[in-house]
């Protein structure tokens, strides 16, 4: 029997101008996750690359909250300290990023799958919700390929837009380190062109852009090249757990059709009115998204 996904156009205009949360985000945005009572912890990936991350909560549930492309574990603010009250709450920082090592050779999401690995194993975790937003989205593909049933599902936040794809062609992934080998800046702009629609806050549009600006040029280019490169269809095939994708409309285009296809236990919802970092952008709404999702994989 075919199974029937419903896509849904999720609207909370009323939230976008009057959202308390956001506020308390942009006052937030550099204030230590130990401020809000985070536990800072630290384990070791299997390349030996220091691997920070962060824990709070008691629940018997957990979420493990996978950061973007040249992000770290505090664009997740205004989700970490929601959710602590429920679940067990654990951000990781991936290596080169936030507060891990950045003495790693060799940047790819394979590797950043492993970095999930080593925290949820350092934290005795048993059984986890990934949530991963943007280049989180394939790292927990690949954390998930290795944990196996110790992942109950992925959550991708304006992820998977295309898992259909083929991996990039060589040409291409010379030309992004090519690119970054001249300019870092020009580089950075063309990869995060388009994060942003006009009505985005600035403060935290400006933020997020000088974030990338500043990050670690190696774990940059090392985290465009593989995303570019990654086999979705081989790696998806590996796993069958449940993938919950809310993605925003004016980012990239999702491939519904396609991905559908491609991965049968999928669900696509779309929101409307925000760019890239839906969670920053809209937290309130997003918040109630994400408790309506983890109630529907009975979470």
């Amino acid at each position: 029997m075919k199974k029937i996904i419903l896509i849904a156009l999720i609207l909370h205009s009323k939230l976008v101008f009057s959202d308390a949360l956001f506020d308390s985000l942009l006052t937030n945005l550099n204030t230590p996750l130990t401020q809000i009572s985070f536990i800072q912890k630290s384990t070791s990936s299997t390349d030996n690359v220091a691997i920070n991350y962060y824990e709070k909560g008691n629940g018997p549930k957990v979420l493990v909250f996978i950061h973007g492309y040249s992000c770290n574990s505090n664009y997740w603010w205004a989700q970490l300290e929601h959710f602590s009250k429920t679940f067990k709450v654990i951000s990781v920082d991936l290596g080169g990023h936030g507060l891990s090592g950045q003495n790693r050779t060799d940047y790819n999401m394979s590797q950043f799958g492993q970095d999930v690995v080593a925290v949820m194993d350092h934290a005795n975790i048993n059984e986890a919700i990934l949530i991963g937003h943007s280049m989180g989205g394939p790292v927990a593909v690949e954390a998930a390929v290795i944990l196996k049933d110790r992942v109950r599902a992925i959550i991708g936040i304006d992820t998977l837009h295309d898992i259909a794809k083929e991996p990039a062609s060589t040409f291409v992934k010379l030309m992004v380190g090519t690119m970054f080998r001249f300019s870092q800046e020009s580089a950075t702009e063309k990869a995060t062109a388009g994060f942003f629609i006009e009505s985005t806050n600035k403060d935290l549009s400006n933020w997020i852009k000088a974030g990338s600006r500043n990050a670690p040029v190696e774990a940059s280019r090392g985290s465009l090249k593989s995303l570019l490169g990654m086999d979705y269809p081989e790696q998806l095939s590996k796993i069958n757990i449940p993938i919950k994708i809310l993605n925003s409309l004016y980012f990239r285009e999702t491939k519904v059709e396609s991905n559908l296809k491609q991965y049968e236990n999928l669900t696509i919802e779309f929101k409307e009115n925000v760019g890239h970092f839906i969670m920053m952008e809209q937290p309130t709404s997003f918040n109630l998204w994400l408790e309506d999702t983890l109630k529907v994989l009975n979470y």
